[in-house]
């Protein structure tokens, strides 16, 4: 097997259904299993991985944690409601974003930061 020109076939591959995951209206999380099964290369994805170094590197720069998700579909959320004329409240965000009660501090802030400019890094908080 040449993997180094399968690894730049794969690669074409994977950045394009990365980039319909980005396109969708909805938010959706981008994950080495949806790449996988959209492409049609999960086994390949996760079994041979370390033989496809540029798809590797790309899908490490890209597969987003859950924190990173729940923030982005947070400020979705709030960008959503300001579209449609409607006050930014927790729990409306929370209503979109499809966040749970836990994660009611962490609203707050992101809205805080939305709206005052903080950077959400910046700001202390004890949800889990």
């Amino acid at each position: 097997m040449d993997w180094e020109k399968r690894d730049q076939e794969v690669k074409i591959q994977v950045e394009s259904a990365v980039q319909e995951i980005l396109q969708k209206d909805k938010p959706e999380r981008v994950t080495l299993r949806k790449v996988g099964i959209m492409t049609g290369l999960k086994a390949l994805l996760e079994q041979k991985l370390d033989k496809l170094p540029l798809t590797k590197t790309y899908l490490e720069e890209t597969v987003e944690s859950v924190k990173m998700f729940q923030d982005g579909r947070i400020q979705w959320a709030i960008a959503l409601l300001e579209e449609q004329g409607e006050e930014v409240k927790s729990w409306k965000v929370k209503r979109f974003a499809g966040i749970t009660d836990q994660l009611s501090e962490k609203v707050e802030k992101i809205i805080d930061s939305y709206y005052f400019g903080i950077l959400v890094d910046q700001i202390p908080c004890n949800d889990k």
